[in-house]
């Protein structure tokens, strides 16, 4: 008798209780962990000049080292080298990533719903003489077949740089007329345009007002 109740003494002191059964979720609160789900579909963002760069400096270099059999070096050395060569690009070499970004922003902001063209009779900006060698560039090289599948903006930014001072007058040159006529086309524009843009509201100052004072009242 005495061994039985001593027993139970024991199984009532014992630190290991026995687990309560687990409450059942709810839909409640299933639903509530989980995170709820965006709808519509949802657009990409455009990418900035560098971005487009170093998604192009990662597929080269890649290619690369699977060329040589060498391992690809982890993903923060690979970002510490396409900034350090993104740093020693020229405007030449750095606008074919320009254009990529350009084209990126109207692409989303047209899949936004939010592209506009606006002003669309205002005069474009003149060319630089590196864009207008481009563009005789481009023609020369139509049909033919680029350098070690290179591309058009590469090869053109290879010639430009090997070019003489001399070489490059000629569309420097062709730059200053394109400025001079892009100054009149501007200067006819907003003539014409006078106006016409709306006039911002100017917004009045705020002053805070002082709040009336409180009325004491005093116990008789």
């Amino acid at each position: 008798m005495e061994g039985a109740k001593s027993k139970k003494r024991a199984a009532e002191q014992s630190p290991h209780k026995s687990k309560s059964p687990k409450k059942a979720k709810t839909g409640k609160e299933v639903k509530g962990s989980k995170k709820a789900k965006k709808e519509g579909p949802q657009v990409k963002r455009a990418s900035s000049a560098y971005i487009h760069f170093t998604t192009d400096f990662r597929k080269k270099l890649k290619e690369k080292c699977e060329k040589n059999g060498d391992p690809l070096p982890k993903a923060n050395e690979v970002a510490k080298m396409a900034g350090e060569q993104w740093k020693k690009l020229t405007p030449e070499e750095r606008a074919p990533y320009d254009q990529k970004a350009q084209e990126d922003k109207e692409r989303y902001l047209k899949e936004c719903g939010k592209f506009e063209k606006k002003e669309s009779d205002k005069p474009k900006r003149a060319q630089t003489a590196y864009f207008i060698f481009l563009g005789e560039f481009r023609e020369q090289m139509k049909g033919k077949q680029s350098e070690g599948d290179q591309k058009i903006p590469a090869l053109a930014g290879e010639k430009w740089r090997s070019m003489s001072e001399k070489d490059k007058e000629k569309y420097k040159q062709m730059e200053a007329v394109a400025k001079k006529k892009h100054e009149a086309a501007m200067e006819e524009w907003r003539k014409k345009n006078a106006g016409k843009e709306p006039v911002q509201p100017v917004k009045a100052k705020l002053t805070a007002k002082k709040a009336p004072p409180k009325k004491v009242q005093l116990g008789l």
